[in-house]
């Protein structure tokens, strides 16, 4: 039975200066995966992020694939949803809409990533509040957008990935699609609409007016696509599936090593002569008329692969990734997961650690990738139980006293997990 690794626990900082995002309030509606990712980097950064959950059960994820090492609670949550407050409200009641509105009323940004009908059913949607409140910035993620065909359809970035030809360009050649490691259209959707709240902000700083911003999972994979799409709109001929050999140089590709195995591709020309000299110390290969130049080395990319190889084998991974690194020739050691986030780097960036939880003692963290000399990331805060904060949210509300709110927690419009006020 595999034990969870533990990381050191980040301490607290003083922060050094103010909040790149403080006194920004948003009102998360969303759940799983794209518009929670978009939310915790707005969290980040000092935005005041407002989780409304159902209080019956939460957000999907808060009961999928539960760790019995953290107490059973579910890593793809903790993963997703650090540095917000859970408030808990079920809007389809009456009470609990007017308790939305309210909050809806103190907040900048208003974030859901519902299929169209859910927030239009509930008179939650864009076109129901704009008139309302014209400042209001209202970020819509959804599978297929909010208009077309298929705006009411339900969509993962498994399917997605299928559709857009995303998966095709992860097979090996001959190969069926293969859906990658990674959520790549969730977690760049997420991006988008981080980048969509952003602007949409800065707009208001500088016009005055709200909007509604928009993104898809279909248009992010359409995008995505970039260059590789690019390509075929160009010539009308598909893009070359990626497989294991290297596309843009020679030599590249997998190597085994004593203990594993690297990658590395002399993409440039310039990157073959120090690769020859100083990597596998065979300078003589620089002028041998089959490898002068890029195309000779394509053309006789065998022989090139059958040379090196045995070198290869001589030594270990991170041997040859200081040599290759030396050289100025791109390369990464093949790891696991595991050994990645337990390696040295990403120790160095401080891109893993723990955070205490209340229930559990600690959690561990992935960290927060953009640095900022001047409004670094807050200290992070684990992923709060559900209804955590609803009391002291709603308390500072206009209107809600201690007598409202208890009638709101008998009545069940609202739920919390820290007791009446």
């Amino acid at each position: 039975m595999a034990t969870r690794p533990t990381f050191p626990i980040r301490a607290p900082e003083a922060q050094p200066g103010p909040k790149a995002l403080e006194g920004i309030r948003i009102v998360d509606f969303s759940r799983v995966m794209a518009g929670p990712f978009a939310s915790q980097v707005l969290g980040d950064f000092g935005a005041e992020v407002i989780k409304i959950e159902h209080p019956r059960g939460g957000d999907d994820t808060r009961h999928q694939l539960p760790q019995p090492a953290i107490g059973d609670q579910s890593h793809f949550f903790l993963a997703l949803n650090r540095n917000k407050k859970s408030v808990a409200i079920d809007f389809n009641t009456p009470e609990g809409y007017q308790v939305v509105l309210d909050l809806i009323a103190t907040a900048d940004v208003v974030l859901e990533n519902f299929t169209t009908r859910v927030m239009k059913r509930a008179g939650l949607d864009y076109d129901s509040l704009k008139e309302r409140f014209p400042k209001l910035i209202y970020c819509s993620v959804s599978a297929y957008g909010r208009t077309g065909r298929l705006a009411n359809v339900a969509g993962y970035d498994s399917a997605i990935s299928q559709e857009t030809g995303v998966a095709q360009l992860g097979a090996l050649e001959g190969e069926r699609p293969v859906l990658g490691g990674l959520p790549t259209i969730d977690l760049t959707t997420a991006m988008n609409a981080t980048i969509g709240i952003l602007v949409a902000l800065q707009a208001r700083a500088r016009h005055g007016f709200g909007q509604f911003v928009e993104t898809a999972l279909y248009d992010t994979a359409i995008a995505d696509l970039n260059w590789r799409g690019y390509h075929y709109l160009a010539s009308g001929k598909e893009p070359e599936v990626m497989g294991r050999a290297p596309k843009m140089g020679m030599p590249g590709g997998e190597f085994d090593c004593s203990d594993g195995i690297i990658w590395f591709t002399c993409a440039l020309e310039k990157m073959f002569a120090p690769f020859c000299r100083d990597v596998i110390e065979r300078p003589e290969l620089i002028d041998d008329p089959r490898f002068r130049t890029l195309a000779d080395r394509k053309a006789n990319a065998t022989a090139m692969i059958d040379t090196i190889e045995p070198i290869f084998r001589q030594n270990t991974r991170a041997f040859w990734a200081g040599r290759l690194q030396a050289a100025g020739v791109p390369c990464g050691q093949v790891r696991t997961v595991g050994e990645a986030l337990s390696s040295d780097l990403t120790a160095e960036r401080e891109m893993v650690f723990e955070v205490p939880h209340p229930t559990v003692g600690s959690v561990p963290m992935i960290g927060q990738p953009i640095r900022m000399s001047r409004t670094p990331s807050v200290y992070p805060v684990a992923p709060a139980l559900l209804g955590a904060d609803t009391v002291e949210v709603l308390s500072q509300l206009p209107g809600y006293d201690a007598d409202k709110i208890d009638l709101l927690l008998k009545g069940g419009a609202v739920a919390s997990t820290a007791g009446t006020v």
